[in-house]
């Protein structure tokens, strides 16, 4: 019987590399993307995992990354960030637009992407890392925690809309 496969979308550190350390020790086959593709090759090398580089901001590129991925039965959407610690009156729009764009919306397309051969799997699960910054607000946070409070609603939709089908939804909170 051949490997399951998952995919994690931010490996090349932190998290997503812990998680593609724990997924290679349960025996997938890793289909680890990052921006930073030196330090994700180093996280992939041990695991023996596919490492590719994957901006999650960029349609075309998550497109790409996914079509190379022959199966899918988990997907680990961790690609994310926060920018900046400005309040409200003075935040950066810009950043702002980053932080929705790689949270939110980089896990819409990598969700969209990959969710048929997450579905064919008929075992499927679709993680999102969200973060406690999705259910509670920080001074100088309100753009990361409303790109994560975004995200929170995502899974929450996603679970509603997958009920019944063969694909569990789970979103995870890290926080301090």
């Amino acid at each position: 019987m051949a490997r399951k496969i998952a995919v994690v979308t931010g490996a090349s550190s932190g998290i997503g590399a812990a998680t593609a350390e724990r997924l290679a020790a349960e025996g997938f086959e890793l289909h680890l993307g990052a921006r930073r593709l030196d330090r994700l090759e180093a996280v992939a090398r041990p695991l023996g995992a596919h490492a590719r580089f994957l901006d999650v901001t960029d349609r075309a590129g998550v497109a790409e990354f996914c079509n190379r991925v022959p199966a899918c039965h988990v997907l680990i959407n961790n690609a994310g960030g926060a920018l900046g610690l400005e309040p409200v009156a003075e935040a950066d729009e810009s950043r702002w637009r980053w932080m929705f764009d790689a949270n939110v919306l980089g896990t819409l397309r990598m969700t969209q992407a990959l969710l048929p051969k997450i579905e064919a799997s008929g075992d499927g699960h679709i993680v999102i890392v969200s973060s406690i910054a999705g259910l509670e607000v920080y001074e100088g946070g309100a753009g990361y925690t409303a790109a994560k409070h975004a995200e929170t609603v995502l899974a929450e939709t996603l679970r509603l809309e997958l009920m019944g089908r063969p694909v569990r939804v789970t979103e995870i909170n890290p926080g301090m």
